[in-house]
């Protein structure tokens, strides 16, 4: 996922994603206790590519696919063989792109539902075994642009907001993944240039990485 291309990503690689879910929401309150927040099993991908770079500190890796060009994405910890993997490998990856789990105006409520969502984050629908969450991160800021039909927005980022260190600088305008879940498309249909918005996204995780050669 340079940092510049990091930054790329978040402009190109949302649309990578593919189906659609009910986890995004509108203006709710907080997090209601003991909701459970998941990525759904059917937005898995499998994709070969090459190891550009290794992040051992971070538990991340670089990856270039054919298609989609440079992504980062973090390993967890279902991919036992982390400690193995080499920059120039071949590589078989089931992973997992970006997925809104919130698209809506900010107001207090829906700031305190972001934030009790980072502390929460996500858990795989279907993946025995997994002890880590899915992080999620969030980004809020004035939107910009809406494109109801690439179902993306731009914002200008003021909260810091972060798929992976360093965050994006405040002020910046920032294209944001692609909304691939029916009540994050209908949050975004609300929306005009103007608004104050906060949105949450899971970050592009892997789960099992097979090396080719």
């Amino acid at each position: 996922m340079s940092y510049s291309n990091r930054r790329s990503m978040l402009k190109l690689l949302g649309g990578a994603a593919l189906g659609a879910s009910t986890l995004s929401t509108l203006a709710r309150p907080a997090l209601a206790q003991g909701e459970d927040l998941v990525v759904p099993n059917r937005y898995q991908n499998f994709k070969r590519g090459t190891i550009h770079s290794m992040h051992p500190e971070a538990r991340s890796f670089t990856i270039i696919w054919e298609d989609l060009g440079r992504v980062k994405m973090k390993a967890a910890d279902l991919v036992t063989n982390f400690a193995s993997l080499r920059v120039g490998q071949t590589v078989d990856v089931q992973w997992y792109d970006y997925l809104d789990f919130l698209i809506a105006k900010t107001t207090p409520a829906v700031t305190a539902r972001a934030e009790a969502m980072l502390k929460q984050g996500a858990r795989l629908e279907g993946i025995p075994g997994a002890q880590q969450r899915i992080r999620l991160w969030q980004m809020s800021g004035m939107c910009t642009k809406v494109d109801t039909a690439g179902s993306v927005v731009f914002l200008i980022n003021a909260s810091g907001g972060e798929p992976d260190k360093p965050a994006p600088n405040s002020g910046e305008v920032i294209q944001m993944p692609q909304i691939v879940t029916d009540a994050g498309r209908a949050a975004l249909a609300t929306l005009k240039p103007g608004d104050q918005i906060t949105t949450v996204f899971s970050q592009q995780t892997a789960i099992k990485v097979t090396i080719i050669r």
